[in-house]
């Protein structure tokens, strides 16, 4: 539960400085340039971010039920 209301508070954190940031910038990646809003360039990092912990726990919490299995 505390995990919980801790992301809530970084999620509603971070949704007030990506709305403090609405500026257009430039992005490059490689050989793209794309040109977007701060706010959504920072939106979808953060979701990226959110995707990523997600998978990596998801195989952490695997990992630890298949060795709870072995013994």
């Amino acid at each position: 539960m505390v995990k919980f209301i801790l992301g809530i508070i970084f999620g509603i954190l971070a949704l007030i400085f990506i709305f403090q940031n609405m500026q257009t910038v430039d992005v490059t990646f490689l050989a793209w340039t794309i040109t977007m809003s701060r706010a959504l360039m920072l939106l979808i990092i953060l979701l990226i971010g959110f995707i990523l912990g997600w998978a990596v726990g998801g195989i952490g919490r695997r990992h630890r039920a298949s060795e709870k299995e072995k013994k």
